[in-house]
């Protein structure tokens, strides 16, 4: 079913999410409400279809769409989705709504549980949000809409290893335990009080890592899929990117397939960053097959557990050299569809990655 509706899609990030990076500045009222009029129009999804993608994936701050003093959605805000999902059903296209961020979630907070995960009132909301979600959108016949539920987690409670990263030597017969999966049950449960039906994607710890797929607990409800994202290496991925201090500091041009020895040697100079890419640390190839490798941990999981997955993020930064680009993205999709991994580009527009202005 997932591959079928979600097979080849596009990120558009920057609209209803992470705006305060693609907005015009002072980020007034009214640049704001020019900004949501305007970054993503009906012309846009026309484009997107005419590319033949099949999906898009809608990324949604949990900041914007819920007020929280009137514990209700923020009806200017779904009344954009719901124009998007208007266009997307006169373009046939399916949606991934995402829940980017949310309040209590800390991006790639790996030390210690992040709020989301211990404060009952942050937990409750976060359901709650899902809730009225779920309400809202419950008839969007004509297309197909999955609900993912919280966009790269990190949750210190589970198996994360500071020294054995891909997790080999440790013990997984307790997940049920680990603050995520207990969590996403929960809203799963919510969401299905509702009524609503809709196909679920629940993501993988360590910021959707592929390799930490084996931590999530697999739920009886078929509707529910999982998800990863894919930068590896981001040494090639995120070459020289001004928002990254190692890849500034690293300063190299990256080529695919290519040489990567001379990361390894900094990462050993500069031992802060290398638990951040220990999947590579010791790689000297940017290759297929160093992509063949880590995707194995996604191809081992759906043999394991029998549920398709989902890519919801790949892609490479907009200033690397197009030719390599075209060839890690060509490798890298080849596989996926291979064994039936639907995925979506990251990004549409702007925001580093964009493939538009």
């Amino acid at each position: 079913m997932l591959y079928k509706h979600f097979k080849r899609g596009i990120n558009i990030g920057g609209w209803l999410s992470q705006y305060e990076l693609t907005a015009t500045k002072p980020l007034t009222e009214e640049n704001t409400r020019k900004h949501f009029e305007t970054f993503i129009k009906e012309e846009d999804i026309k484009c997107i279809s005419l590319w033949h993608y099949d999906h898009i994936r809608l990324p949604v701050s949990g900041y914007l769409v819920y007020n929280k003093e009137k514990d209700c959605l923020d009806y200017n805000i779904t009344n954009y989705i719901h124009k998007c999902i208007n266009w997307c059903k006169k373009y046939h296209l399916n949606i991934v709504l995402d829940l980017h961020d949310t309040a209590g979630n800390v991006y790639g907070a790996m030390d210690k549980p992040m709020p989301l995960f211990t404060d009952n009132a942050l937990q409750e909301q976060f359901i709650r949000i899902w809730e009225l979600l779920a309400k809202e959108f419950l008839d969007t016949n004509g297309i197909v809409i999955m609900f993912e539920l919280l966009n790269e987690v990190s949750d210190a409670s589970g198996a994360y290893p500071f020294t054995d990263i891909t997790g080999e030597n440790y013990d997984f017969s307790h997940k049920e335990l680990f603050l995520w999966n207990s969590l996403y049950k929960k809203c799963i449960a919510k969401i299905r009080e509702t009524g609503q039906k809709c196909p679920v994607l629940v993501g993988s710890n360590g910021q959707n890592s592929v390799v930490y797929l084996k931590e999530l607990e697999i739920i009886d409800d078929q509707n529910v899929f999982y998800n990863f994202h894919y930068y590896e290496p981001q040494v090639f991925t995120h070459q020289q990117a001004g928002f990254s201090e190692e890849m500034r500091e690293f300063n190299r041009v990256i080529a695919y397939p290519g040489d990567i020895h001379e990361f390894a040697i900094y990462l050993d100079k500069n031992p802060e960053w290398k638990r951040k890419h220990a999947l590579v640390a010791e790689e000297l190839r940017n290759d297929r097959a160093l992509m063949e490798k880590l995707l194995k941990h996604a191809i081992d999981f759906m043999h394991n557990t029998g549920r398709e997955l989902y890519c919801g993020e790949f892609g490479v930064i907009s200033h690397a050299p197009a030719c390599y680009v075209e060839k890690w993205e060509n490798d890298l999709t080849e596989i996926l569809d291979k064994n039936h991994i639907g995925h979506a580009l990251w990004n549409y527009k702007q925001l580093d990655f964009g493939i538009t202005c």
